[in-house]
């Protein structure tokens, strides 16, 4: 048996009350929850991630949905202090 990655993505859900944080845990892995701010980082399948979104924002409990915009960041650390310092040069 080989194991598989499956590409996942993190949604932040607002709640009311955190009471309610439990009642998320059959969407999906929860990851952090954070008392305080009334919210937590839900992971969940790439593939069912617009299904998922319209399904918890209809929730009674669910504030607001935030998707993750991890993947669309620039990653690449290695030698971006060189790169800014070209582009103030070039302005």
């Amino acid at each position: 048996m080989a194991f598989e990655k499956q590409e996942r993505m993190s949604l932040a859900v607002y709640l009311y009350y955190n009471r309610d944080a439990r009642k998320l845990s059959q969407y999906g892995d929860i990851i952090y929850h954070s008392r305080r701010l009334r919210y937590l980082l839900l992971y969940v399948p790439q593939e069912s991630v617009e299904t998922l979104m319209a399904t918890l924002k209809k929730e009674r409990f669910v504030k607001k949905v935030v998707p993750s915009h991890f993947k669309e960041m620039d990653r690449d650390f290695v030698g971006s202090l060189w790169r800014q310092e070209e582009e103030k040069n070039s302005l």
